[in-house]
């Protein structure tokens, strides 16, 4: 794991002192939720429109935002984003897939 240090205004740093303080946890816990929250909201479309292009798979955006693999597949369904694998690719899925099965049937 890494650290980050940054410098943030006094106003600033008064208001994550109360916020944590209401929410009865450290500071640090508070402002690491608050950017993980955020940084998933700005970077996941970057990397939903990666993945559309085919130069990032679904396992990669799981381990860079912390999203559950079923929410992320349900943000894929509801958004108009193509599914990056071509016709070939999914042809030969589909051919191994069948010799799989065979081969399971006649073991």
């Amino acid at each position: 794991m890494s650290q980050i240090n940054i410098r943030i205004d006094e106003d600033l740093d008064e208001l994550f002192d109360y916020l944590s303080e209401k929410m009865n946890i450290p500071k640090a816990v508070y402002v690491k939720r608050l950017l993980l929250e955020n940084v998933r909201e700005k970077i996941l479309p970057v990397l939903l429109e990666d993945y559309e292009q085919g130069k990032i798979g679904l396992k990669k955006i799981i381990k860079l935002t912390g999203i559950e693999p079923s929410e992320l597949l349900n943000i894929i369904s509801k958004s108009d984003i193509e599914c990056p694998i071509t016709p070939e690719i999914d042809e030969y899925t589909s051919e191994i897939t069948e010799k799989l099965v065979e081969k399971l049937k006649i073991e």
